[in-house]
């Protein structure tokens, strides 16, 4: 056997013993010693474990520092990022809160100017007795429709009384089984409802889903709704200080900004099988309509497709020539030899048409509605898009609205949310012609928006989610959610209304659950 000095040098350098790195040097080289387990280093050197494990493991760490070393003083690769086109996302200041504005704005849909509604305010605030505005122009609406002009301050007095005794009376007593009131005066009206469509006046190509889907979409908290629809209300003056809100022609371009435009809307599409080419024929009074110039048009598609597109005039184009793969002026030369397929072709014709040039996305259509009674315009949308539409510079923030419950919580939260459900189940129930209290309606909202999030009435939300097992089963997956919970050793208190009849006993209900006692004064 001959000893590999190199490797016992090695062995050496390590600070391993003079005897031990020759017994290993023999007859090998670094690479079969260094991948040497503990057990043969003692078998070679003829020593103990606890040694063979040191020298293995100075060994082991040499190895690892090269491994680090080498690491160290490789290449270093340079790759260029490739330009992200995903914008920043903009932080809106917020908006300070207008005491005088809010109130107006809670107040705009009654008529606070009216004699009367003021003698009742002040007659109201004079006797201690407080009502809330809405009941009061109820009442002025009442008295109005009696043609009673001028009351008597004593005639003021009895109506105010008389309306704050009727109020306490239409209080929800102790006990009270409001869930269940709540389920019968929605569910009977319910089944009354046909399935209308409501039209905007002036637009005839916006529906919105109204009636019975209407209803179905909020309580099972849809995420998008079958006719999503937007009002954005404009501010008063533009960023140079010109009346926006009043001025059509402004309202108009930010329409035109808002609603999606696509090659269709703006070009008549053209595409020649036989030349594998797609021809744009831009059609200036659309252009114009949707304030775009072809130079715009011409900038926005090359950057999109990413190929090289012909015009018949750089500054003016109003022909534009694509051809598929295509991405600079020197592939032409190609062409002959190289022809585009005819399936890239009609790939390329698919992704002309879809491909968005300008507004947002998700708004299909947006209509200038107005002016309005207080002489101003606004936009109604077919789509919706809160988010975005917020951040347009002129637009109104705190009066515009989406029939979108889903957008309105991710925006602004579950107060707005469980505002919004109120509002669109209301606005739908008096649609199709049905007066139900809006105290219902609250309930519902309160119920789906208890727990921080919009849930929805069903085995999936609510229903789903009710503290007893009994309760859950009679809905849906009876079986399922016995047998979990019957694994998981469950308890169910029989508390609530649907478990108590279950199992046949009465339920702890209604105002005769309040037990009254007297108790004589000493």
């Amino acid at each position: 056997m001959v000893v590999k000095s190199a490797t016992k040098k090695k062995l050496m350098d390590l600070g391993i013993e003079e005897e031990y790195a020759h017994k290993l040097a023999d007859d090998r080289k670094w690479d079969d010693v260094k991948v040497l387990t503990p057990l043969q280093i003692g078998q070679i050197c003829g020593i103990d474990s606890g040694t063979s494990q040191k020298i293995h493991h100075v060994m082991a760490s040499s190895t690892k520092s090269a491994r680090a070393a080498a690491a160290r003083t490789e290449k270093t690769v340079v790759r260029r990022r490739t330009l992200s086109r995903r914008r920043k996302k903009t932080l809106l200041p917020i908006q300070e809160y207008d005491v005088e504005n809010s109130k107006k704005l809670l107040l705009r849909d009654l008529d606070v100017e009216d004699p009367l509604f003021i003698q009742l305010s002040a007659k109201s605030n004079e006797l201690g007795l407080y009502l809330t505005p809405q009941v009061i122009n109820t009442l002025v609406e009442g008295i109005n429709s009696r043609g009673d002009k001028k009351l008597s301050d004593k005639k003021l007095e009895s109506i105010i009384k008389s309306a704050y005794n009727h109020l306490l009376k239409a209080r929800v007593d102790p006990h009270e089984a409001v869930g269940i009131t709540t389920a019968q005066s929605l569910g009977e009206p319910g089944t009354q409802m046909t399935m209308r469509t409501f039209h905007y006046a002036g637009v005839a190509t916006v529906n919105v889903t109204q009636g019975l889907p209407r209803i179905i979409e909020i309580v099972d908290a849809r995420k998008v709704p079958n006719t999503p629809t937007m009002n954005i209300y404009l501010e008063e003056f533009n960023s140079k200080g010109k009346p926006l809100r009043t001025n059509e022609k402004l309202a108009r371009e930010l329409a035109a900004g808002i609603e999606t435009t696509t090659a269709t809307d703006i070009a008549a599409i053209d595409v020649e099988v036989t030349q594998r080419y797609i021809n744009l024929q831009l059609i200036p009074s659309n252009l114009k309509l949707k304030n775009m110039t072809g130079a715009e048009v011409l900038d926005k598609l090359s950057r999109a497709l990413r190929l090289y597109i012909q015009s018949d005039n750089e500054d003016r184009p109003k022909v534009l020539k694509i051809i598929p793969g295509i991405s600079k002026a020197e592939d032409l030369t190609n062409l002959a030899t190289d022809p585009p397929t005819y399936t890239a072709l009609l790939q390329l014709e698919d992704k002309i048409k879809k491909l968005r040039l300008k507004g947002l996305p998700g708004i299909s259509r947006a209509n200038v509605q107005g002016p309005n009674k207080d002489g101003e315009y606004y936009i109604s949308t077919i789509g919706s898009n809160l988010t975005k539409v917020s951040e347009f510079a002129g637009v109104d923030r705190s009066r515009t609205y989406t029939n979108n419950i889903s957008e309105i919580y991710d925006y602004l939260g579950i107060e707005a949310a469980r505002q919004a459900i109120i509002n669109e189940a209301y606005d739908t129930m008096a649609g199709a012609g049905l007066d139900v209290d809006i105290r219902h309606l609250i309930m519902v909202a309160d119920v789906m928006s208890s727990e921080g999030e919009i849930r929805a009435i069903g085995r999936h939300g609510v229903s789903g989610t009710k503290h007893s097992i009994l309760a859950r089963s009679a809905f849906e997956v009876t079986v399922t959610h016995l047998l979990k919970a019957g694994i998981i050793g469950e308890r169910d208190d029989l508390s609530g209304v649907t478990e108590n009849i279950i199992v046949g006993q009465p339920v702890a209900l209604g105002t005769g659950s309040v037990e009254l006692f007297y108790v004589p004064e000493n």
